[in-house]
């Protein structure tokens, strides 16, 4: 296996394990090169090489992006953070011409996957089992007249993303309280029924040639921290997978998926796909499904093989932190 694919990582921030597995042996990555805003972000010293570029909503940072990759000869652009996801895909073109390989999918998809209600809308166009979700207190109190919405409730961003800005609320009064403050700056939300089972996450690789699922791993997620899983065990169930397959066909998505699904009395529910690495993810590696892998077999115009599901059942993964020690002068 050739080793000279150069790879470029945005927005890196604390993804320190991530950078790790790219740079293992017998991956195909070359150079693992990466970006962060501040020079705070931990995950920039586990690199070949990094930069610090300006926030990506500074004019000329599409510029900024293109001269590392000239400079590092970059032959493929990897995004992790959620409003990148958009700006890199819109903007595919000019990476594809200068040779460059973008790992994202389609705008339109990530808008999609970005908006909560817009995405719950898209499962209930496809007869895909969702958690019934509203946006607008009015909606909601619809919602209660006819059975299909009762308290606990969560109420969330619509363009959120992991725990920031999402609550419980048990009470008319609260709720009420909440939507007109959003109303009022103008903030769009979702309330959702509150989910009261088993929560799963599944990490999926759409190759990026064929845009088929090539591999999908499922955790059962145990604790959450921050949004992030902390501890989770493997999981399999073949009517899980071909839910999940189902959910996915009609997308356009493109490498590393992240997808959550709750499990209810026994049914299965989809809530949430982001179309990145997930944090999860160090589960899913270290039980040998090796996504960075995968990405370097498409850099070099090979289609990956579908290999759903090849792992162990019942490993659990348990996080912690660490820590890394600078001198900034």
């Amino acid at each position: 296996m050739s080793y000279n694919h150069n790879l470029l990582i945005l927005s890196c921030g604390t993804r320190t394990l991530l950078v790790r597995y790219f740079k293992e042996y017998g991956n195909g990555i070359g150079k693992v090169v990466g970006t962060d805003c501040s020079i705070y972000a931990p995950a920039l010293y586990e690199t070949d090489a990094y930069y610090i570029v300006p926030r990506m909503t500074e004019p000329g940072y599409l510029d900024t992006l293109l001269d590392i990759c000239h400079r590092e000869q970059i032959d493929a652009v990897l995004p992790l953070q959620e409003d990148e996801l958009y700006l890199i895909a819109s903007h595919r073109a000019i990476f594809e011409d200068a040779g460059i390989t973008p790992i994202v999918s389609d705008a339109e998809t990530v808008n999609l996957c970005r908006d909560k209600y817009a995405f719950y809308q898209y499962l209930k166009q496809h007869s895909l089992p969702a958690v019934t979700s509203c946006n607008s207190f009015e909606a909601f109190m619809q919602a209660c007249d006819v059975g299909s919405m009762k308290f606990p409730v969560f109420i969330k961003p619509t363009h959120g993303c992991g725990s920031i800005g999402i609550q419980k609320v048990e009470h008319l009064d609260l709720l009420e309280a909440l939507c007109k403050y959003q109303d009022s700056i103008d903030d769009s939300y979702i309330i959702q029924n509150y989910a009261d089972g088993e929560e799963f996450g599944a990490d999926i690789y759409m190759d990026l040639l064929t845009g088929e699922p090539v591999s999908i791993f499922v955790k059962k997620k145990l604790r959450m921290r921050a949004g992030e899983t902390e501890k989770s065990v493997s999981f399999r169930d073949k009517k899980l997978f071909e839910l999940i397959q189902k959910t996915i066909e009609p997308l356009k998505l493109a490498g590393p998926i992240d997808m959550d699904i709750f499990r209810i009395d026994g049914q299965y529910y989809i809530s949430e796909i982001n179309p990145r690495f997930g944090g999860g993810y160090p589960h899913a590696h270290n039980c040998g499904v090796n996504f960075p892998h995968l990405i370097a077999e498409n850099i070099a115009g090979r289609a990956n093989v579908e290999n759903i599901g090849s792992y162990k059942e019942g490993m659990c993964m348990l996080k912690y932190t660490d820590l890394i020690m600078k001198e900034f002068s």
